[in-house]
């Protein structure tokens, strides 16, 4: 059967409770009614951006290993498998001037896709030229298993740089940067038409520096009383944040900031913050808000984009000192702590993140298309399942909400279901008053979490593949207090 969207924005309550499944049904209930299309789009486009800085082989591990619950998931849905691009992409965009270790001065991987065989794999099982996993209704560009391809992929290993890039790494793979195209190995991952999920997992919070900022400086900016601070990742706190507590006793800020100065020089204190953001008003990082809208810039609609972060949570946020990597006294003090920020949780295997404020921010630019996920999750299982329940309900269509009351006259659901195609409308017969036959429709239990239900229309074969059709439809609910017998209404 061909399953209709019920587009939950076009429909409306009209309280006439008049109208049946044949137009000839009544009772106390209100009518639900839409329009909607006859096809529904099932092209899903998922990024994975998966973090290579040091730290990161137990998550990667944990993701990989628990991969095979969000295909598991994906398969269940009604309709099985998405048309399904699958890719994954580095952070590792490099950081100033090639003399951090780890990150060289040429862009690093450069927002290019992986899928290069990694670990144990001695292939990927892709297809030669494949940059990208793609299985589209059933056809795949892979042998074997996916999640076996997958696994090939993703262990990114730790030599990544540490001043994580999420943010451009993400712009530069989808061309979503204002630097031109994506790069040649991405072309044709990003599908116009499709859904997009970008998927985050990360230890550090992102570090994008904006263009023209010299933020990775290690010539100048040395120590405490440098106009950057000591050259360490508390830097992305710093000029990446904005903490309403946060005080400057070295620099003159516009807004509120974690303080890189240890009170009293006192390498043993501790400073926790409350309610951090983003910093997108000084303009040292890429601000989070531009990078959502050139994300939803990718589509005419932008809520086909979904984002989800796997993250250290943004509390607690504390800073923490330790003493100078680098024999630092520009502070006025005999030694000059230097500052780095507490680990916001701690996983059962070691591992552990640190606050993702601007991560999650990120991800919570997309709304109800938004997943934050703690990476410090014994097993990613369960958020994998529930990044897979995201897809799913993406390319499933929406509900009509019930309850739907009942047509005395059938005892079927009380509605009546139009299809116009050519200047031209007809009623359709449910299919369980006709046997069947086609064109008819039926409501089936859906991704409505028990409330509601999803709309399926057969195809008219007296209509070409082609031809444009439209699905009208208007049906009775029941009305909670106004119990009605006749109707199915309790």
């Amino acid at each position: 059967m061909l399953t209709a969207a019920a587009c939950g924005g076009s429909s409306g309550f009209r309280p006439d409770g008049g109208g049946g499944s044949g137009g000839a049904g009544g009772g106390a209930g209100n009518r639900l009614t839409g329009t909607l299309p006859t096809t529904i789009n099932r092209n899903v486009d998922v990024l994975f951006m998966i973090d290579d800085s040091s730290e990161m082989r137990l998550a990667q591990t944990n993701l990989i290993n628990n991969f095979p619950t969000f295909m598991t998931t994906l398969q269940s849905a009604p309709q099985g498998l998405p048309n399904l691009h699958l890719a994954v992409v580095s952070q590792d965009m490099g950081a100033g001037d090639g003399s951090i270790s780890g990150c060289d001065a040429l862009g690093g991987k450069k927002g290019i896709f992986q899928y290069t065989p990694r670990g144990t794999c001695a292939a990927t099982h892709l297809q030669a030229g494949a940059t990208y996993i793609s299985n589209i209704a059933g056809a795949a560009n892979y042998t074997g298993d996916i999640a076996d391809v997958f696994a090939c992929i993703a262990a990114l290993g730790e030599a990544g740089c540490g001043f994580e890039h999420q943010f451009a790494a993400i712009l530069r793979a989808l061309g979503a940067d204002n630097q031109g195209a994506a790069p040649a190995e991405n072309q044709g991952f990003l599908r116009p038409e499709a859904y997009l999920v970008i998927v985050m997992l990360t230890n550090e919070d992102d570090c994008s520096a904006a263009p023209g900022v010299p933020l990775y400086d290690t010539r100048s900016n040395t120590n405490i009383a440098s106009q950057l601070g000591p050259p360490a990742n508390f830097r992305c706190n710093e000029f990446g944040h904005t903490c309403p507590t946060g005080v400057s006793e070295d620099i003159i800020r516009t807004v509120p900031h974690p303080d890189r100065n240890a009170p009293n020089h006192d390498v043993t204190q501790a400073i926790t913050y409350e309610g951090c953001t983003s910093d997108d008003t000084e303009g040292y990082l890429l601000g989070v808000k531009y990078t959502a809208d050139q994300i939803k810039a990718l589509k005419t609609d932008p809520s086909m984009v979904s984002v989800v972060s796997l993250s250290g949570p943004p509390t607690p946020y504390t800073v923490r000192w330790m003493n100078p990597s680098a024999a630092d006294s520009s502070c006025g003090a005999a030694s000059c702590p230097w500052p780095v920020i507490g680990h916001s949780c701690n996983a059962n295997d070691g591992s552990f993140a640190d606050p993702g404020v601007r991560d999650i921010q990120l991800a919570n630019e997309f709304g109800t298309n938004s997943l934050p996920l703690s990476i410090c999750d014994a097993s990613f299982a369960p958020a994998l399942q529930r990044i897979g329940l995201l897809v799913n309900t993406l390319v499933q269509p929406p509900c009509i909400p019930g309850p739907i009351g009942l047509d005395p006259a059938t005892g079927g659901p009380d509605c009546k279901i139009t299809m116009t195609s050519g200047g031209s409308t007809k009623t359709l017969p449910a299919c369980a008053d006709d046997g069947g036959v086609p064109p008819c429709w039926q409501l089936v239990q859906g991704n409505c979490n028990g409330n509601g239900f999803a709309l399926q229309v057969s195809p008219d074969p007296n209509l070409p593949a082609s031809a444009a059709a439209t699905i009208s439809y208007s049906c009775g609910t029941c009305v909670a207090g106004m119990p009605d017998p006749a109707r199915g209404c309790p």
